[in-house]
C-alpha cells in the first residue's frame, strides 16, 4: 500500500507568497431571462384513418373490406363504451391502457390515455408433438 506523504508550508511561508489578486473581469451583460415554460409541442405525425385502418385490417385478415369495416366499427365502438365507462384496456398489440385525467368541455369528453407497450410478440405456430407417419 503506497502512502502520499503531505507537505504544508510553514505559516511564515504562506505569509511570504503574496496572494493573487483576482482578475478583473469587464462588466457582463445581463443575464438574458429565461424562457417562460412552454407546455410539451405536440408532435404532429400521420393520422390514422377509419378507412386506412380498414384497408390494413382487410390486407393483414384477407377480408372482404365491407365485412372488415363492420367489424372494425363495432370493435372502435366497443373500446369507446369501455373508455366511458372508465375501465382500463389491456390489448396485445395496442399495450395496457389507462385514463390518466378526464375532463367534460362543450358537450364533449377529453379524455387523457396513457398508454404502456412492451415488445410486440407475434405468436409463433406450435410445434407438433410427432411427426406424421405413414400407415401405408
Amino acid at each position: 500500500m503506497a502512502t502520499t506523504k503531505k507537505t504544508t508550508r510553514s505559516a511564515s511561508a504562506a505569509r511570504a507568497t503574496p496572494a493573487k489578486a483576482p482578475a478583473v473581469a469587464a462588466p457582463a451583460a445581463p443575464a438574458p431571462e429565461p424562457a417562460p415554460a412552454a407546455p410539451m409541442a405536440r408532435v404532429k405525425g400521420p393520422v390514422l384513418k377509419i378507412k386506412d385502418l380498414v384497408s390494413r385490417v382487410a390486407g393483414a385478415t384477407g377480408g372482404k373490406k365491407q365485412n372488415v369495416k363492420e367489424i372494425v366499427e363495432a370493435t372502435l365502438a366497443a373500446l369507446g363504451d369501455a373508455l366511458a365507462k372508465g375501465e382500463d384496456l389491456n390489448l396485445p398489440g395496442l399495450g395496457r391502457t389507462r385514463i390518466a385525467r378526464t375532463a367534460e368541455k362543450d358537450g364533449a369528453s377529453l379524455m387523457t390515455l396513457k398508454v404502456r407497450r412492451g415488445a410486440h410478440k407475434k405468436k409463433e405456430a406450435k410445434e407438433a408433438l410427432a411427426e406424421d407417419e405413414d400407415d401405408g
